[in-house]
């Protein structure tokens, strides 16, 4: 009797553990709304978070932009990868934000040489990027040559970008390939000096934090680097937007612009378009 009883209650525990699966499952069926998702907490639904910015946003910006002067353009890479913009590959020269390019391809050849960063390398690679120090760039381009910054364009998938000439900084660019580098960052960049290009690219000298950083900061942290030929009206900034989960990449390229400040007030506007309402 004792086996019976024995075979009886495991029969039991059975029948109860698979009564609690086959309701674990129906409640997953039903929705978020169900008892097994208000348990488990909204993100472990499954539910993926809306991608950042909206469409409205991004149609409030196309409409900024095509409403200012010059020649213009604007990409976004959002939060879930896709790309938006208006005249997305516009061909316009670069000036200094090519010298994130740069950095990277430094970056990369430390790391193919087994060297990690000494006294000389930062001595060019910091005020190049926190001051956009131009001689700094010069010495750091003739290093890594015109070849390592094209290998940085195609591992990026960029498809117009062209090296300058008579100087690296009328390389040709576009915002789409300068979104999609910035949204690329992490894998363009060898592990052991991402921290260290994250740094740089977020404490780049007050003067020079126009356009992106002062709509976005202090709600996001935000990684970018402008550049300028002022004599053209030429003014672009390339931005990485990072709040908790969200990621997403801004790039604006102006030209023709009547003053610096029309350029620069050009470029806050986008930002301040595609953040509105923001989270």
């Amino acid at each position: 009797m004792a086996e019976r009883a024995g075979r009886t209650r495991a029969a039991a525990c059975a029948a109860a553990v698979l009564a609690a699966l086959l309701a674990s499952c129906a409640a997953l069926a039903a929705g978020p709304g169900s008892a097994a998702a208000i348990e488990y907490g909204g993100e472990a639904t499954g539910t993926p978070l809306p991608s950042f910015p909206s469409e409205r946003a991004l149609a409030a910006a196309s409409a900024f932009l095509q409403g200012r002067a010059g020649r213009t353009a604007f990409a976004v890479v959002d939060s879930s990868g896709r790309v938006h913009g208006l005249r997305l590959h516009e061909h316009f020269e670069t000036a200094s934000v090519v010298k994130v390019m740069m950095l990277i391809a430094y970056l990369q050849m430390l790391a193919a040489q087994h060297r990690g960063l000494g006294s000389a390398d930062t001595a060019l690679l910091y005020p190049m990027i926190h001051i956009s120090d131009n001689n700094a760039a010069s010495a750091v381009y003739s290093i890594v040559g015109a070849a390592a910054v094209a290998r940085v364009a195609r591992e990026a998938g960029m498809a117009d970008y062209a090296p300058g000439v008579g100087w690296w900084a009328y390389a040709q660019t576009s915002a789409v390939d300068q979104a999609r580098l910035f949204y690329m960052l992490d894998r363009l960049i060898p592990a052991r000096f991402y921290g260290y290009a994250r740094y740089l690219t977020s404490t780049i000298e007050p003067s020079q934090s126009w356009g992106v950083p002062p709509v976005a900061r202090p709600r996001w942290q935000v990684f970018f680097k402008t550049g300028a030929l002022p004599e053209r009206g030429l003014f672009n900034e390339v931005a990485r937007l990072e709040r908790g989960p969200l990621t997403f990449t801004i790039a604006v390229f102006t030209d023709g612009d009547p003053s610096m400040a029309y350029g620069e007030q050009t470029i806050e506007g986008v930002a301040a378009a595609l953040l509105a309402n923001g989270p």
